[in-house]
């Protein structure tokens, strides 16, 4: 026995390193498959922020809003987008998958079709009594009854009401000019919903913030103050000046102003005005080249003078142009040769025949090129 095993010891020895190395095998591959079973038990994962929710096939589900809901409000043919105000009529329409009934909510209150909750008509309409947030959501269900979706929501605001426009009416031919003694109009265009009566609104005007009583109301409504229904408005300037208007809005119903708006640009009045100022060629001229300028000045005598001049942009003063009679004060007209090129400001009064003072003035920034280099 002793001789057979010095004579097979090599053998012994490599059958051990075997056995030990199989035993090590089995014992590192029963963990891993622990580790396997409690992965699958607890460790399935789950979706992501960013991977939808699985749906299963042919369940209803709410996609998202559409029509007036998607855009905020009311989009009109030019593409301008007017908020929801009281008064309006909201189609209330969504986009969805694999429904039969629809359910509206809004701010907590269900809109009945036909005193049901649950109908197949698509879309609601909503009307609108107060301002503030409209708080949407719908829901759809299959042909199962038990089959239902979650809600989908959304909030949307709501204006007490919207002016369209506030600007000098169309037979101003100066919208921001106009001789002492003078009468400016002004028209205020709304947004009309579709509850809205003849008198639904109430106008106030406002010249230099101080309101003022609409020529056209009647004694026996005197007593609404400067409230009024007209939407359009004149007023004469009592003295020249620079007048800013603004215009207040409310509902018949509201005791207070609701909404507001300015013209955009204030109104010189005065003696003697210039309606335009036009300068040949436009914008830029070249070096050494002639530059003509003109004006349209009205007046009150219809005798008004008018001086032009031309500053460097960084200059302090005027270089004034004479006219033909070599006179400062002259024409409506002026030719100038500029002589060194850079940003200029062409520079135009005007005063009443017999004053010392300009009335009104304009002024064009301009650009001389030397194409010399």
């Amino acid at each position: 026995m002793i001789f057979w095993v010095k004579r097979n010891w090599i053998w012994l020895v490599a059958l051990a390193v075997v056995a030990i190395g199989a035993g090590l095998g089995i014992f590192k591959k029963q963990p891993a498959a622990a580790s396997r079973v409690t992965a699958d038990k607890f460790m399935q994962p789950g979706p992501t922020e960013n991977e939808p929710a699985i749906v299963s096939k042919n369940f209803p589900v709410v996609c998202g809003f559409k029509g007036e809901l998607a855009d905020g409000g009311h989009k009109e043919a030019e593409g301008k987008l007017v908020p929801f105000v009281i008064g309006d009529i909201i189609t209330l329409e969504a986009e969805a998958l694999n429904a039969t009934e629809y359910r509206w909510m809004v701010n907590g209150e269900v809109i009945k079709e036909k005193d049901s909750e649950w109908s197949r008509v698509e879309v609601r309409d909503y009307e609108v009594k107060q301002a503030g947030e409209l708080r949407i959501s719908v829901q759809v269900r299959g042909s199962d009854p038990a089959s239902v979706s979650q809600p989908k929501e959304m909030v949307c605001k709501v204006q007490p009401l919207f002016i369209e426009s506030f600007t000098p009416s169309l037979i101003e031919m100066n919208e921001d000019r106009c001789l002492t003694g003078g009468e400016f109009s002004m028209t205020v265009d709304m947004y009309e919903p579709i509850c809205a009566g003849v008198d639904f609104y109430k106008f106030r005007y406002l010249v230099n913030d101080k309101p003022v009583r609409h020529p056209d109301v009647e004694p026996e409504k005197a007593e609404e103050g400067e409230w009024c229904e007209e939407r359009d408005f004149r007023y004469t300037f009592p003295v020249s000046g620079i007048y800013s208007f603004k215009v207040e809005v409310r509902r018949a119903d509201a005791k207070n102003v609701e909404v507001s708006k300015e013209l955009a640009v204030p109104v010189t009045v005065a003696d003697a005005i210039l309606t335009s100022f036009d300068v040949y060629p436009q914008e830029f001229a070249p070096l050494d080249s002639k530059v003509g300028m003109s004006v349209f000045n009205i007046s009150l005598s219809g005798k008004s003078l008018c001086r032009f001049g031309v500053k460097k942009v960084a200059a302090d003063e005027f270089e004034w142009l004479p006219d033909s009679n070599g006179a400062v004060w002259g024409s409506s007209e002026r030719e100038w040769m500029p002589r060194e090129a850079g940003y200029y400001v062409l520079h135009v009064d005007v005063r009443e025949a017999g004053k010392e003072q300009p009335d009104d003035f304009r002024e064009i920034h301009y650009l001389v090129r030397d194409e010399g280099f």
